[in-house]
């Protein structure tokens, strides 16, 4: 047996095990909880100096999630985007056993093989005397993956191995629940939006259930588009549409807004009006700006490919919006709805009229302050009176 107090590991006995089953569980922060998993193995007499978990996850861009616990150093998220050179990366790591279902063991003490894993040398360099990497069974069938190394001397002991195999079931159980509901709330921020995922996983789910709030209304629209549905394959279309939104959702979202919903090429955003107008305001009149100064780089890309131009239009309100639920019994929608949305929309259209883009209502731009050139006064669809209308100066 190698140096360390003796563990218990029988479930009845293990402090470890029994908080991983009572207050374990009940923890879903990803990072709460190995902070306090690595605390209580610490408390067990573990003399432990690094954790990591690897979980697969539902993602648009990431496959999948790992956190990293560092004695001295707390709690780093890491995400591994699907590509080739992250799959050539765990083919050639422990990780990839533990997946398969097969454990590692090895004493970083011993002289280095001339072919191993590149983890193995970074542990040496950082210190590491031990590392032991299991597969962590989860309900579907497959296994994920968890690591612990030491620094002390002499490595792991046998109680300890012991112990790790013993606690795996419970980690699964606490990573699965992680992960579930990681999954849920990354499905619902792709589909729904970041703040409205937030409020339906908060279980706002009945029909009209919402608010009425204050915010600054974002309608662009691709100009153009029937034409290039009618000329262009579908992956190039595809990508067009791509390339337009993709700008423009990054804009939104790093300047405080939040995107509800694609209508067709159209995309409707909105950026509450919490105590000021003034800043909302300003915050959607940045991410203008670098959505234009994106799709303009792109458009160069595209120019030079002899491509069509990305073309669109775009119109900003602020207005009181119903925030909330509309639907059938069992399928609904989270967005938001009344006059300020439809008189969005309708400013929006004139900017083809107009050849303007971003066009402002009388009260975006009384609102924001900004300095705003008078277009003129028109009749919209819908709208029962004469609108005033906006562009930016310069």
């Amino acid at each position: 047996m190698t140096h360390g107090a003796p563990v218990s590991v029988s479930s009845e006995e293990s402090p470890v095990i029994r908080w991983l089953m009572r207050e374990g569980r009940r923890m879903t922060d990803p990072k709460s909880f190995l902070e306090n998993f690595a605390a209580r193995l610490i408390e067990a007499g573990v003399d432990i100096s690094r954790i990591t978990t690897g979980v697969p996850v539902l993602h648009p861009q990431f496959f999948s999630y790992s956190g990293l616990w560092e004695r001295g150093r707390g709690v780093t998220e890491r995400l591994y985007r699907a590509d080739a050179s992250q799959d050539a990366i765990l083919a050639n790591s422990p990780i990839k056993s533990a997946y398969e279902g097969r454990p590692f063991r090895t004493r970083l003490t011993a002289p280095a093989a001339e072919r191993e894993f590149p983890i193995l040398t970074e542990l040496r360099g950082a210190g590491m005397t031990d590392y032991a990497v299991l597969p962590v069974p989860f309900s579907d069938g497959t296994n994920k993956a968890l690591s612990l190394a030491t620094a002390r001397d002499g490595g792991f002991s046998d109680d300890e191995l012991t112990l790790f195999t013993a606690m795996t079931p419970a980690v699964a159980s606490n990573l699965e629940i992680q992960a579930l509901r990681r999954m849920a709330r990354t499905l619902l921020d792709t589909y729904v939006g970041r703040q409205a995922g937030g409020r339906v996983l908060a279980g706002q789910i009945r029909r009209g259930m919402g608010e009425t709030i204050r915010a600054v209304i974002w309608l662009s629209d691709l100009r153009g588009f029937t034409s290039l549905s009618e000329s262009l394959p579908r992956d190039e279309l595809i990508e067009v549409l791509n390339q337009y939104f993709g700008p423009m959702c990054d804009a939104v979202e790093a300047n405080g807004g939040e995107v509800l919903k694609f209508i067709g090429d159209a995309m409707l955003a909105i950026f509450p009006v919490e105590d000021d107008a003034v800043v909302a305001s300003r915050n959607a009149l940045a991410a203008v700006r670098v959505a234009k100064a994106a799709v303009n780089k792109e458009n160069d890309r595209r120019a030079s490919a002899g491509k069509p131009r990305i073309r669109y239009g775009l119109a900003l309100h602020v207005g009181d919006v119903m925030y909330g639920n509309i639907g059938g019994d069992a399928r609904l929608d989270f967005t938001v709805i009344g006059p300020a949305v439809n008189l969005t929309s309708r400013i929006e259209s004139m900017c083809k009229n107009l050849d303007r883009s971003p066009l402002l209502s009388a009260e975006f731009a009384r609102q924001s302050g900004v300095e705003a050139e008078y277009l003129g006064e028109f009749e919209l669809k819908g709208v029962a009176e004469k609108q005033l209308i906006y562009g930016l100066k310069g």
